[in-house]
């Protein structure tokens, strides 16, 4: 669907998100490095393949989940990479900036990447409540609000509670949920003509929807054990995960068909 925004708030909008990131990549090139021990390419492999599961969850199970809007649609799925894609180099400098900036430049590795992707991933979650009503602009923003607000939740109740990544990102869902609604309360009323129906979902993009429920059904395990380091945690996460979300499905499917009329199973 085109733009119904003027020729010339259509041009500033990705000029500006192309200064953000021209400001970024001189952060990255100023404050960070990579970290080189053996440790780390050791775990290489198993770490990588962790990363690409939660990767997968944020860019196909998220972004087609948003899809069944019927006047957005596929254009989701973009806005849904481009915030995933921003969310994490921010969410990167700024963990890096409050957990490490002090003692010297920040070290990416490769636990800094998943902790970040999971950072970005309360954004694709909260942006369902205003996806469709918002421009590029705004979603630059609620990005880098989400991101940062995030971040220093986290920091201080790892600081109060003495609480480590793994338990301060379980409250994530939670924070996401209030953060979107509260985005949708503060957006001007009534909306512009236009976007009261682009909340509507339809047929067709609705089995996209059900193509990244699966995709998120099928790496959440992934998502729960990410940050823990102990073998036998991380196992733990992983079965507890896999059980939860199996009876999960079995339930909501059983419910679904009791409550319809007719027996049959609904995906809104």
């Amino acid at each position: 669907m085109s733009s119904k925004y003027p020729r010339s708030v259509r041009r500033c909008l990705p000029l500006w998100a192309l200064t953000l990131e021209a400001a970024l990549i001189l952060l990255f090139y100023f404050f960070t490095h990579y970290d080189a021990s053996l440790e780390d390419q050791k775990g290489l492999v198993a770490s990588y393949q962790v990363g690409q599961d939660l990767t997968v969850m944020a860019a196909i199970g998220l972004g087609f989940l948003t899809s069944s809007f019927r006047r957005h649609s596929w254009s989701s799925v973009a806005f849904n990479l481009f915030m995933l894609a921003l969310g994490v180099q921010w969410a990167i400098l700024l963990d890096g900036f409050l957990s490490q900036f002090p003692s010297g430049k920040v070290v990416i590795t490769l636990f800094s990447i998943r902790l970040a992707t999971m950072s970005a991933l309360s954004v694709l979650i909260s942006v369902d409540a205003v996806l469709g009503k918002v421009n590029l602009a705004q979603l630059v923003v609620m990005v880098l609000v989400e991101v940062t607000a995030l971040g220093n939740l986290r920091m201080v109740i790892s600081n109060i509670f003495n609480t480590d990544y793994h338990m301060n990102m379980m409250h994530i869902y939670v924070f996401a949920a209030y953060f979107g609604l509260s985005v949708a309360w503060c957006l001007p009323k009534p909306l512009p003509e236009g976007t009261e129906d682009k909340d509507q979902t339809a047929t067709i993009p609705s089995l996209s929807a059900m193509l990244g429920a699966l995709f998120l059904w099928m790496f959440w395990p992934s998502f729960n054990s990410a940050l823990l380091r102990s073998p036998i945690e991380r196992k733990n996460a992983v079965f507890n995960t896999y059980y939860a979300v199996a009876v999960s499905v079995v339930t909501a499917i059983s419910g679904s068909s009791l409550a319809h009329p007719q027996g049959k199973i609904s995906k809104t």
